[in-house]
């Protein structure tokens, strides 16, 4: 039974990307691109399958935090709250290798993750080399340029995905005066070069209904928006527990993500609470692995722990953490809370593994 929620996660990225196809009917360039990924995403999932046959359990995705470099400050950040900003980083030629091996085991989608990974020396280089991949880049978008722009273009497997928190009250509380309106000029670039690009708004008790306002949506749509990630306020930091989301809204949700799909012209995706739909949790391994800008691989972004360096041991290899296996094989203990992240709430039972 467990294993169904795999055919089923393959199924609904096939149909992410053929959704995707769709929304670029009116740009040959784009449109002839995702149609290309359709046939890689569905030689990838044959490779995993092939993996899964060997005893190895391969995931789709993987979140890859290149660097602790940042130029903004945002209250709540998890990435400075978790990482080690002492810690060496991987170099690009480490994360070349890693990306190499992951595409040859099956790994069909990195999301681009920091601090600010615009900031990781070399990082556009990188991709660059792994076509075969889509690169999902969350960045604050103010180290977007002209430059920049021409690789998006370029790198059509590269989607800049900008964070939001809604409007500007919401934004530049969270992330400095003035960030919305430079985040808004960059936006109209975007738009004017046809580079397909997603916002990621980080949903909180106080901006909820903010940020599923239609017309907040609609707005986002018309600046050229194609792609939407909702994530739920995890609080890493004490005493933030208030911006959590309810279980009410926690709830909603869902059927708001459900109502956009059929309403606008994008893609919407909810995280963590669209887990849900493959029964739960999806990290260690289950659906997607986390490495650090060290190199530690780890069950998830919010659950930093680790047994297993990948400056030590290739990634398949890595792929095997008994770390890993222990959270997988209790995943039926691992059940959503209302702090939004199952791991977060039994991070000291995480911890214990690891000693």
């Amino acid at each position: 039974m467990e294993q169904k929620y795999v055919t089923k996660l393959n199924i609904e990225i096939y149909i992410l990307f053929k959704n995707a196809l769709s929304l670029s009917l009116t740009n040959p360039g784009q449109l002839l691109f995702f149609i290309k990924t359709l046939f890689s995403q569905l030689k990838a999932a044959g490779c995993r399958a092939k993996n899964e046959k060997q005893g190895l359990h391969v995931p789709p995705f993987m979140i890859f935090s290149v660097t602790n470099q940042c130029n903004l400050n945002c209250h709540g950040c998890y990435s400075k709250q978790h990482h080690k900003q002492n810690d060496a980083e991987l170099s690009a030629e480490k994360i070349r290798a890693i990306l190499t091996e992951a595409s040859r085991l099956g790994i069909s989608i990195a999301l681009l993750a920091g601090g600010e990974p615009l900031l990781k020396e070399g990082l556009l280089e990188t991709t660059a080399q792994f076509p075969e991949i889509i690169f999902a880049l969350f960045t604050n978008g103010l180290k977007i340029n002209n430059e920049t722009i021409k690789e998006f273009r370029k790198q059509k497997n590269l989607i800049p995905i900008i964070s939001l928190e809604g409007e500007e009250p919401f934004t530049d509380s969270r992330r400095g005066t003035g960030a919305y309106e430079k985040l808004q000029g960059t936006l109209k670039k975007l738009k004017k070069h046809k580079v397909f690009f997603g916002i990621s708004l980080t949903v909180t008790s106080e901006n909820f209904t903010h940020i599923f306002d239609g017309d907040f949506i609609k707005e986002t749509i018309t600046a050229g928006s194609r792609l939407f990630f909702f994530i739920e306020y995890i609080p890493v930091k004490e005493n933030t527990q208030r911006l959590i989301v309810s279980e009410i809204q926690k709830k909603q949700i869902g059927q708001y993500v459900e109502t956009f799909r059929k309403k606008y012209p994008a893609l919407f995706i909810a995280f963590p609470s669209g887990e849900e739909d493959y029964g739960g949790c999806l990290a260690a391994g289950r659906g997607f692995i986390h490495i650090s800008p060290a190199g530690k691989l780890e069950p998830c972004p919010f659950s930093p722990y680790s047994d297993t360096d990948l400056n030590r041991v290739s990634l398949k290899e890595a792929l095997k953490s008994k770390l890993l296996k222990t959270i997988r094989d209790n995943h039926q203990n691992l059940k959503e809370t209302k702090g939004g992240c199952a791991l977060w709430e039994n991070r000291q039972w995480v911890e214990s593994l690891t000693k």
